[in-house]
């Protein structure tokens, strides 16, 4: 193993390389290449996703832009049935995601806040009480925003939607920064500091 904190006075060619994550239920690799192609591949909990494309690095910073961009997932509208005032349902029309996953998604409420909101088993989102205006569902195990939904704030709303995988698991890498530090290249994902030690060059 090369101590990444020889890299740090080095030239950007120097971290050309196949770097690895040493992390408890972390399993990720990552290669940069010399002609400026890179590929990742992760596994952590749930999430599983690989991406390729091009990567540049300032001295300090490597930044990873996935090539071709990817087509996000998506949830489309397949009905908006009326509900009682103040109630919101979120479902999928089947086979959903392909689990029993809940949707999450964020929310807009009419005093302009924006946070999270949660659904139970039967789909229905606990709002806290508050009046929504818009909802972007969230993709389970992801979650990423994959729709925008306007609500009417004189009725409630029963939203099917259909989920469309496109491509689900490629991640969407544009300029994403791993910082080079003495403890390695460090990518910030999911909540969590992915740590990539560089094996060979």
């Amino acid at each position: 193993m090369i101590p990444l904190a020889a890299l740090l006075l080095a030239p950007a060619a120097s971290v050309v390389g196949l770097y690895e994550a040493q992390q408890m239920e972390v399993g990720a690799s990552l290669e940069l290449r010399k002609d400026g192609h890179f590929q990742y591949q992760l596994d952590y909990g749930a999430v599983s996703e690989n991406a390729e494309g091009g990567w540049t690095f300032d001295g300090k910073t490597v930044r990873l832009t996935t090539k071709p961009a990817p087509r996000r997932p998506s949830f489309e509208l397949v009905r908006d049935d009326p509900a009682p005032v103040g109630e919101i349902w979120l479902n999928l029309e089947p086979p959903g995601f392909g689990a029993s996953y809940r949707l999450d998604a964020i929310a807009t409420d009419a005093s302009g806040h924006r946070g999270r909101v949660t659904t139970d088993s039967e789909g229905r989102v606990d709002s806290g009480g508050h009046k929504l205006l818009t909802i972007d569902p969230l993709v389970p195990v992801y979650g990423t925003v994959a729709g925008h939904f306007v609500l009417s704030p004189d009725r409630g709303h029963r939203l099917l939607l259909r989920f469309h995988a496109n491509d689900l698991g490629t991640a969407a890498f544009d300029r994403e920064p791993l910082v080079l530090t003495p403890r390695g290249l460090i990518l910030n994902r999911y909540d969590s500091e992915i740590r990539f030690m560089r094996m060979r060059p």
